[in-house]
């Protein structure tokens, strides 16, 4: 995706408008334009400061996204007709037939992985796992892998593709994203 400097910019105004600590981030690094003397040397602590900010809010509205988006242990007993008790999620969750992570006292089980209609989880999801836990260990990094919309997939994401049948496609592009990391 290439873009103009003219874009760039248009797309940091808006950005920073929205994000007064990425608009300070932004000011710090404009005053240090013309670079620090030594550049292995150590960011400037208000840099520092604003960029964790930064990254701590994105962190907790990411989280808050995926939990709005996940299931609870009792949500999903509710789901799958084969699952009867808190006991059956945990042991399709212990053997890595379901992905999960916790959130205070409760594990959250993101939805894409199951089809109400079919009262199921979705065909393929074994491997759809799988391909994640090469790719990575942390089941809320998986599950934003999944959810992530794609330039590549015209805005659609992989959950999207994996919740249309397309679990080989899925694979292949979570494997891709293994490799290039």
């Amino acid at each position: 995706m290439t873009r103009t400097v003219a874009q760039a910019l248009k797309i940091l105004a808006e950005r920073t408008a929205e994000d007064p600590d990425l608009a300070q981030a932004v000011v710090f690094l404009a005053e240090a334009a013309e670079g620090p003397q030594d550049p292995l040397g150590a960011v400037p602590d208000g840099v520092r400061v604003a960029a964790r900010r930064v990254n701590d809010r994105r962190l907790r509205d990411r989280r808050q996204l995926a939990a709005r988006s996940a299931l609870d242990t009792a949500e999903v007993v509710a789901i799958v007709d084969s699952i009867s008790d808190r006991k059956g999620v945990d042991r399709r969750r212990q053997r890595g037939q379901l992905l999960a992570w916790r959130s205070g006292s409760r594990a959250l089980h993101p939805d894409w992985q199951f089809d109400p209609r079919r009262g199921d989880t979705r065909p393929g999801l074994a491997v759809v796992l799988a391909a994640l836990r090469a790719s990575s260990p942390d089941p809320e990094a998986a599950d934003a892998l999944m959810r992530a919309p794609r330039a590549d997939l015209d805005g659609r994401s992989l959950a999207d593709l994996f919740a249309s049948g397309q679990t080989d496609t899925v694979v292949r592009l979570i494997q891709a994203a293994s490799e290039q990391s």
